[in-house]
């Protein structure tokens, strides 16, 4: 078995150094941070991410919403993994 990580393998030319650390910009995420400010305008009493997510969702073009539903599942089973790996390094004596 080789010791190449797939950046030894496939390093980064200057351009891809550079956008690795941009912050990556879907329709999805664009609708989130404008349902939250949209609801922060019209409902400072306050609101749940649900109410940000059911509204990101309504401004969503309909062509978008298969790939959006795909980022939803990914990003739940991230942070699912990661909060797996959490419990299981407390469980093991480390910090949550």
């Amino acid at each position: 078995m080789s010791d190449l990580t797939p950046f030894d393998e496939y390093p980064l030319d200057a351009f891809d150094q550079i956008t690795s650390r941009v912050r990556m910009l879907t329709p999805l995420t664009a609708l989130f941070e404008q349902a939250e400010e949209e609801l922060k305008a019209t409902h400072p009493e306050g609101f749940t991410p649900e109410d940000i997510g059911r509204l990101a969702w309504e401004l969503l073009p309909e062509q978008e919403r298969d790939q959006a539903f795909a980022e939803l599942l990914y990003t739940y089973w991230e942070a699912f993994e990661a909060d797996r790996e959490t419990w299981a390094r407390h469980e093991a004596g480390g910090q949550r």
